[in-house]
This record gives C-alpha cells, sequence and structure tokens, in this order.
C-alpha cells in the first residue's frame, strides 16, 4: 500500500517591508542618540580633564624643574674646580661689600625696565653663573616637597619658572653676616612652586646647593606679614642667614609668608641625603589614569548596548 503523497510545506509569505517613514524615523532617533551620546562624553571629558589638569600641569613644570636641576648640576661638574673657585671667591667678594638697606617687596613694587641694563645689575648677573645654565643654585626643602632651580632677580617670569634671588640681598652662597632672600609664585595653577611653602614649620631642615657645594639651614621662625614689611630680612651682623618667602594666603596674596632660617653644621658625610640632581623624576603620572579610566567608565555608561529583558 502506497504511502499517501505528503503535501509540501506552506510557503510563509514575505514580512510587509516597514514602511520608508517609520524607517526614516527610527534611523533619525537612533542618530539623534548617537549624536547626544557623543556630546556628553566629550563634555564628561572636558570636565575630567579640568578636574585633573592642576596634577597634569604641575607634573610637566617637575619635569622641567629636574631636567633644569640635572642640567645645572651637570655643567657645574664639567667646570674646572679653579674656576668654580673663582666664581665663589667673587659672589663672597659682592656681599662683603654689599650696603646693607632696606629691600623691596617684589610683588609689591613695578620692576624697573631699565634695571637690567644697568652695569651694576649686568655684573649681579654675572656672580655664580655657569656656562650652560641659566640656575646659579637649587633649593631641597624635603620636608615640604620642594626642590627647584634658583635663578638672578625676581621678575614675574623668573618667579614663575623657579626661585628668584632678591636683588640687593646676600648671594646664597653662605658666610657670617649674609641673609640671602629667595621667593617664588604660589597658587599658581600651572606649577607648585612655593605654594607647599606654607606648611614649613620650626625646626624643619633644607638646604642650599651651589657650585657644588650645600649649605645646611633650620628653620628658626616663620610668621605673615602685610606687603613691604622687609625689616625682617635685614642682615644681622655675625649671623648666616635664609629667609624663603611668597604670597599668602593662596589666592589672596594680601600677606606674605616668611620663613627664616639659620645657617647649621653640615651632615656627616655618612648621612644619608638626597643629591640634587640626581635621578630626580616628575613622579608617576597619576593625572593620565585619572583621564583615562574616568573617560572609558563614561564611554562604557553612554555607548554600551542595552541589555534585553528576558520574556
Amino acid at each position: 500500500m502506497s504511502a499517501p503523497p505528503v503535501a509540501p510545506p506552506a510557503v510563509q509569505p514575505d514580512p510587509a517591508p516597514e514602511p520608508a517613514p517609520r524607517a526614516r524615523r527610527r534611523r533619525s532617533r537612533r542618530a539623534g542618540r548617537i549624536a547626544v551620546s557623543v556630546l556628553l562624553q566629550v563634555v564628561a571629558m572636558a570636565g575630567i580633564g579640568l578636574l585633573v589638569y592642576p596634577d597634569a600641569a604641575d607634573w610637566f613644570a617637575r619635569r622641567d624643574h629636574n631636567a633644569e636641576i640635572s642640567g645645572y648640576v651637570d655643567n657645574v661638574e664639567q667646570t674646572v674646580s679653579g674656576e668654580r673657585g673663582a666664581l665663589l671667591d667673587a659672589a663672597y667678594a659682592y656681599n662683603d661689600q654689599l650696603q646693607p638697606g632696606p629691600l623691596t617687596d617684589p610683588y609689591l613694587a613695578q620692576s624697573d625696565p631699565t634695571q637690567s641694563e644697568t652695569a651694576v645689575y649686568q655684573a649681579y648677573e654675572q656672580l655664580l653663573s655657569v656656562s650652560g645654565s641659566d640656575a646659579i643654585g637649587t633649593l631641597s626643602y624635603p620636608a615640604v616637597g620642594i626642590t627647584l632651580p634658583i635663578y638672578h632677580g625676581t621678575s614675574d617670569e623668573t618667579l614663575g619658572r623657579g626661585v628668584g634671588h632678591l636683588y640687593g640681598s646676600s648671594m646664597p652662597v653662605g658666610g657670617p653676616s649674609t641673609h640671602a632672600v629667595l621667593t617664588s609664585h604660589s597658587g599658581l595653577p600651572q606649577a607648585k612652586l612655593f605654594t607647599p611653602l606654607l606648611g614649613a614649620k620650626v625646626g624643619d631642615t633644607f638646604w642650599i646647593s651651589v657650585l657644588g657645594e650645600d649649605h645646611y639651614y633650620r628653620v628658626q621662625s616663620t610668621e605673615t606679614v602685610l606687603p613691604g614689611e622687609t625689616e625682617s630680612l635685614a642682615i644681622v651682623p655675625g649671623q648666616d642667614l635664609v629667609t624663603l618667602f611668597t604670597c599668602a594666603p593662596i589666592g589672596v596674596n594680601s600677606h606674605r609668608f616668611m620663613v627664616h632660617a639659620v645657617r647649621i653644621a653640615d651632615p656627616p658625610a655618612d648621612a644619608e641625603q638626597v643629591i640634587a640632581g640626581d635621578g630626580l623624576t616628575a613622579g608617576f603620572p597619576w593625572w593620565a589614569v585619572w583621564f583615562v579610566g574616568g573617560s572609558l567608565v563614561v564611554a562604557v555608561i553612554l555607548f554600551a548596548p542595552p541589555r534585553r529583558k528576558r520574556r
């Protein structure tokens, strides 16, 4: 007995094509959502960039400072000892001949553009200068995290790139009856510079390196004074002093914060000490990790496909 004929499978009709206007509206909504997501991503990255900008700018500034310090140390090492001795002797002679008098607050007085053209100031700019570097020394203050090059003068450009030596004060080579005054900006968004100086405490130790010689100082006192009050910057007969100062409070700059220090004996030769310029780094760029990581998190939230609900 033969099997009954098998009926061919029923042919399902093709689904009706989606009306063109509806498809266009769906594509338009999808494109709109993508455009909004891209805009939100850009806004989020800009916001994260603003948050990490101070750390990023300071990281690059520290790289520049460390490169300047390392270059200065290398140039000093390449300078023959006789030339280094002559430069130091000239600085000592300058300090001996310095006429004590009132010093001018560099943040208060308008700088005289013709001052740098005078023979006296040009002679000052030659003191402690080694070939290949604008720096005349380095300042290392580990307790507050300051390691910066020192330059002649207190022009705004100088104070924005490192530590400026106040013209009219003693050269920072030490010796009895000397008082070197060093200053720098604080509160700048692109570099910390002397911002950490406001954390200085009595008893802290820092040192100044000039032409391969290190001079150590201990903080005796700190004070906050009004602009123009420079009486405490005077030379004290027989004492070897250094004052570090900057504007305060941060962002207001209505006062001056001064750190007064006195020379102390050098530490023992076997004492562990950080050498300025020796292997200095700017540290790990955590700001880049925060920027990239934050941007990726926002991208995942905005662009990840939505989960389908289980039926």
